[in-house]
This record gives C-alpha cells, sequence and structure tokens, in this order.
C-alpha cells in the first residue's frame, strides 16, 4: 500500500471535486496528494508549491509535465486525467497507483532478487524505450519514480523531462537526483536518452543490493564517485549484471539503449530464471484452443524419482464450499479472471448466448457484456490498454478483439489470421501490451492492441494449435500440431527457435516458473524445464479418458501448481510432481480454468457444462 501522511494546516481539502485525504509524498515541484470521489474512484492530485507559483519557468515545466505524460500513456506510466488551476496554483490529476516506491519498497522488505528482480527491470525499461520513442527523456529516473503497484511497476514524474532537442541546450543548470545522474548530468553537458539508462542502471543497482551503488554520504562525495568509480556488481546475478555493466559507462555512447538492453535481458533463457507471469489465467477447450493461462487433464503422475501420491501441503489450498454463480443452461466456453476498478469479475465466452460476459463471483451477477462476434471465441484475456481494463480474444474467423469496458460497448476488430485463429496470448500490459496469435496456416505473430499495428510474424510450421507466454520477456512457446514445442524469442523473430519433442497429439500449452506444460492426448500434461528438454513429470489421463477421440477438461500453471479439472478439480505440486489436493464439484467434466485474483486472493474458477461456475480459493505460497 501508498504510504499517506495527515493533511497540514494550510494545505488543500479539495480540487477539482476531489476530496484530498492525505499527501503521497512532496517534491521539488509540488506535493502529491490521495484524492477520492464516490463515483469516479481514487487519484492522484499534484499541486504546485506556494511558493513557485511566481516563478514561469516553474509553472511552465509544471504545465508541461500533462503533455509529456499523455505522449506516454498506457506504457508502464501513470495516466494523466485532468489539469487545472486551484487558484493561482496548477494542479494534474492521474491515475492513482496504490503501491508504494521502490525506494519504499526495498527499505521495507529488502533488496530483490530472481524473478521480482527481473520483472522490474524488464517492466521499467519497456516504459524508458516507450518514452524514448517519443522523443522524451525524463532526466530524473530513481527509485522514487517508479511505484510498485499491484499491476506492475509504474514509472512516474514526468516534471523534468524534456525532449532530446531541448536538453542538449539546456547546459546551465544541473537536473536530477545525486546518486541516480548520468556524468553528463553532473558536469552539465547534454543529456539524452543514453543519461536515462544509467540512472535505469544505477536504479536496478539499488533494487539489487538495497543501497546506493555510489554510496549514500555527502553530495560532493557521491558526484565524485559517478564521475570516476565502478560500482561494484558482484552480487548481481547474470545476465543483469552484465547489462547494468554497460549502462553504467562513462561515456554515454556505449551505454545499451532501451531496446538493446530488453533484447539483451531475453535472449538468453538458459541463464535467465523465467519471471512469475501477473496473475491473470486465460482458459481452454476443445483441440485447438488455450490461453495465456492455459487448459488440462489428469488424475495420477509420475516422473523418475517423484515422490508419488498425497503431499503435507494441504494447507496450499483451502478446501471450503466452492462459490457458484452463472445460469444452470448456459456454456461457458473460455475464462479470464480481471478487475473492473476494486471489484473482481471473471470474463466468460458464453456460447449459449454469444456474447462476452463479465461476472461478479461475489454477486453472481453479470455487470456488463457485449456479442462476442463470429466464430467461436478459442482464447480469452484480462489486460490493459492505455491503462484501461480491457478484455481480449481470439476466434475462428481470424480476428483478435478488444473491448474496453469501461468505455462503453465498441469493440475493435483487429484481422489477425487470414485463416482461423487457434490461439492467443497476451503479454503483461507494462509490455506493450501485446497479443501473440497462433494462426492455423502455421504463422505466429505479434500485434500492439493499442495501435492495431502488426509488430513481429514468425512462420513457425504449417499448423499451430496453441501459444503461450512464459512471463516477463523471456520466452513465447508456441505449440505445432505435430507436437513439437518451440521457443520463440519475443523480442526478435530472427532468432532461430529451440525445439521440445512432446509428441503425440498436442491439445495446449502453459508456461510459468520456469517450466512449460503440454497436454498430450491419451497421455496427459508433460511438465518441462523452460531451460531445456528435460521432462520432469507428467500428470496421466485415467484409461477411460485417454481412450475418447479429443480432448476434454482444462488445465492451469501459475506460481508452483499445477491445477487439472475433469470429473474432479486436482492441484498439484510442480516442486515435487505430487498431489496436493483434489476438489471435488457436481456437474460433469471441466470446459474451461482460469486462475487469478478474486476479492484479493489467489483463486481458481472452473466452468462446468449447463452448470456454470465454481470459484476455489488458493492460498499458501
Amino acid at each position: 500500500m501508498a504510504e499517506v501522511r495527515r493533511l497540514r494546516s494550510g494545505e488543500p481539502r479539495e480540487v477539482a471535486g476531489y476530496r484530498l485525504v492525505g499527501v503521497l509524498g512532496d517534491g521539488g515541484q509540488g506535493s502529491v496528494y490521495l484524492g477520492e470521489d464516490p463515483e469516479r474512484g481514487q487519484v492522484a492530485v499534484k499541486v504546485l508549491h506556494p511558493r513557485l507559483v511566481t516563478d514561469r519557468r516553474a509553472v511552465r515545466r509544471f504545465l508541461a509535465e500533462a503533455q509529456t505524460a499523455e505522449k506516454v500513456a498506457g506504457q508502464g506510466t501513470a495516466r494523466i486525467i485532468e489539469t487545472g488551476m486551484l487558484e493561482d496554483r496548477p494542479y494534474l490529476i492521474s491515475e492513482f497507483v496504490d503501491g508504494p516506491s521502490l525506494q519504499q519498497y526495498v527499505a521495507g522488505n529488502g533488496p530483490l532478487a530472481g524473478p521480482k528482480l527481473m520483472e522490474l527491470a524488464f517492466a521499467t525499461a519497456r516504459s524508458l524505450a516507450a518514452i524514448h520513442d517519443a522523443q522524451i527523456v525524463h532526466r530524473d529516473f530513481k527509485p522514487n519514480n517508479v511505484l510498485m503497484g499491484p499491476d506492475g511497476p509504474r514509472v512516474i514524474d514526468f516534471g523534468v523531462a524534456r525532449t532530446p532537442e531541448s536538453v542538449t541546450t539546456a547546459t546551465s543548470s544541473v537536473v536530477g537526483t545525486p546518486g541516480y545522474m548520468a556524468p553528463e548530468q553532473i558536469s552539465a553537458e547534454p543529456v539524452s536518452p543514453a543519461s536515462d539508462m544509467f540512472a535505469w542502471a544505477a536504479t536496478m543497482g539499488y533494487a539489487a543490493t538495497g543501497s546506493s551503488l555510489f554510496g549514500g554520504d555527502s553530495i560532493p562525495a557521491v558526484m565524485h564517485r559517478i564521475l570516476t568509480a565502478e560500482p561494484d556488481l558482484s552480487g548481481i546475478e547474470e545476465p543483469l549484471r552484465s547489462v547494468l555493466t554497460s549502462c553504467l559507462s562513462k561515456v554515454p555512447a556505449h551505454r545499451p539503449g532501451a531496446q538493446e538492453v530488453l533484447r539483451k535481458l531475453s535472449r538468453r533463457p538458459g541463464e535467465i530464471r523465467p519471471v512469475a507471469r501477473r496473475r491473470r489465467r486465460l482458459a481452454v477447450t476443445g483441440v485447438a484452443v488455450l490461453v495465456v493461462l492455459g487448459a488440462a487433464i489428469g488424475l495420477t503422475v509420475r516422473g523418475g524419482g517423484v515422490t508419488q501420491g498425497e503431499t503435507n501441503l494441504a494447507q496450499v489450498v483451502a478446501e471450503p464450499e466452492a462459490t457458484v454463480f452463472g445460469e444452470p443452461g448456459d456454456e461457458f466456453a473460455t475464462l479470464a479472471v480481471g478487475a473492473m476498478g476494486q471489484v473482481s469479475v471473471v470474463a466468460a465466452a458464453n456460447e449459449t448466448s454469444g456474447r462476452i460476459e463479465l461476472w461478479n463471483p461475489a454477486s453472481g451477477e453479470v455487470v456488463d457484456q457485449v456479442p462476442m462476434g463470429a466464430g467461436g471465441v478459442g482464447a480469452l484475456a484480462f489486460t490493459k490498454v492505455a491503462t484501461r481494463p480491457a478484455v481480449v480474444w481470439s476466434a475462428a474467423d481470424g480476428a483478435v478483439r478488444v473491448w474496453r469496458p469501461g468505455l462503453g460497448k465498441t469493440v475493435t476488430k483487429i484481422d489477425a489470421c487470414r485463416t482461423k485463429a487457434t490461439s492467443m496470448a497476451v503479454v503483461p500490459a507494462q509490455l506493450g501490451p501485446a497479443a501473440y496469435v497462433a494462426c492455423a496456416d502455421g504463422r505466429m505473430q505479434a500485434w500492439d492492441l493499442a495501435t492495431g499495428k502488426q509488430a513481429s510474424l514468425w512462420r513457425v510450421a504449417r499448423s499451430l494449435s496453441d501459444v503461450a507466454w512464459s512471463g516477463m520477456g523471456t520466452n513465447v512457446f508456441a505449440l505445432t500440431g505435430t507436437g513439437v514445442l518451440q521457443r520463440l524469442d519475443p523480442w526478435n523473430e530472427q532468432v532461430r527457435p529451440s525445439t521440445i519433442e512432446a509428441g503425440g497429439e498436442p491439445f495446449g500449452v502453459e508456461a510459468g516458473d520456469g517450466l512449460a506444460a503440454v497436454g498430450v492426448k491419451g497421455i496427459g500434461v508433460k511438465l518441462y524445464d523452460q531451460s531445456g528438454t528435460r521432462e520432469r513429470c507428467r500428470v496421466e489421463l485415467p484409461g477411460s479418458i485417454a481412450a475418447r477421440s479429443a480432448p476434454v477438461g482444462a488445465f492451469a500453471l501459475a506460481k508452483g501448481l499445477l491445477v487439472t479439472g475433469v470429473d474432479m478439480v486436482t492441484v498439484w505440486d510442480t516442486r515435487t510432481c505430487a498431489r496436493i489436493r483434489n476438489l471435488t464439484f457436481d456437474g460433469g467434466q471441466a470446459t474451461a480454468m482460469a486462475i487469478g485474483q478474486v476479492n484479493g486472493r489467489r483463486s481458481v474458477v472452473v466452468a462446468r457444462p449447463n452448470a456454470g461456475m465454481a470459484v476455489w480459493e488458493l492460498t499458501g505460497r
């Protein structure tokens, strides 16, 4: 949660109809307040300091911040909502990110490592790439200007940002924060996007070590070290250490750009622990369709040297009565879990009504709906487009559709495939957002959901049945109709893919936690390590189901758990490949499954034929 201090005497109590309830922070330009409105929700309200109202330069800089931030809205930054004047003081109102700054987070929780550190590095580098693509230099990237939001890190405070042309001529003053300033900023020399990359590396160094790379004593001493000393990065794991080293070069021309940093961090899958995907689940049903957080089947497990049977981890899954909602006569083909404001919702493709419906599990009611369009829905996902919630789905007509519920009933159609779109994987919103779409003719494409433009294209095979995103920028997995799993570089379509021979007749792939899970008809779910081709273990289908002509059920892989659904929901421990517990339900075999946050707790949602949907809470880990 973000830290909020009480209002002091003389501070405003209301701005633009928002009641100010506390102070989120104070800076050189102004104070940032937490504003509330019963209908419009919470916002961050920044108001210029009273002492600066007569400083025309300060006022112009303050007003320019809104224009700068709007240029990169939706790219891991806080969205600007409104600007105006409070008597003689300008203000700007932006999206409220409910989370501490990186500075506060590390101070309270200690340094980041492994997946969390990689997630932060990818998300913030992606934001800087968007900022630089918009011809903007941030000039004050530091731990206090990175907010650890519930849906990922956000870069804030564009109060001193400039275009490259303007900053290269503004050499009369030093702008920035000691400890995170590039050498050229200290020397009052021309500033460029390379200056931001130095600050980014110093900030990531702080996140990884818990202290400033250049010390925290006197400002002159810190600046001297930035100009002359090499920081100690020995405790930071590769490949991040090498990337930070290059970004901390004293010579701006020797530093990589943000796009190059993203490529360097994603091209060594064997050296990177894939970052756990955000709590978001997209569902699957049938032979040809599956989404971001998988589908599957199985009741028994085996693996070389693996302990079989029940484990003592029953505390991982609460066994309450399932929360049941939905109309019994409806057939829900695919599911995804997300939120509208503070309300948890389940998006469901209702084949009976022909609509994409948003259900509130708590009330059991449909809160919004739109027609799903031509063709059956193959994959369904929640994401954000320009900071607003969005529902995305692919269909048999080859199109990908984007619906932003808070903005009405308009559905944007992207003609992604010339033939059937067999599957889709949506990357985390702060990295795009983008959708990787698998086409029946063997092509896989990346599409920018904000602009509707194609970003990349792979010609993978004669036929593709599924695609999955492994995490924050490390791998994209494409599953062919012949049982070959191809691992692709999400940032460069020219890089040769590596392969895993899953064999058999595959029906779905899921990725996360350093694993790739492949559903194979007649066998079940095979778990592979993403860094190689070693099969860790498998969850097998019972004989009666294995003999059937088409796969049934669903599976999901997230944060150490594999959840499968056939005649019951079964939860497995991916570390030991042992069963944790069975969750029984009425209504026949599962047709779709989703994992995500429901009322603040990680939960699994299951659709049953002619029996609506059921929710179980997953606790532990």
